[in-house]
């Protein structure tokens, strides 16, 4: 029974595919057979006044 649990382990292992280098390469695999996603950026906003605290 372990020798068959070795080859079904072996077999599996042996057939995927290899791993993507980092998260961002996987994402932009998967989304390339729908074509992509556009975001639309929102612009930049200057810096909000810190908070008074002794108010």
């Amino acid at each position: 029974m372990e020798d068959e649990a070795r080859d079904i382990l072996r077999t599996a292992l042996a057939a995927s595919e290899p791993m993507a280098r980092n998260l961002a390469d996987a994402i932009r695999t998967r989304l390339l057979s729908v074509g992509g996603i556009e975001l639309d950026i929102p612009p930049r906003e200057p810096i909000r006044e810190p908070p008074d605290f002794a108010a």
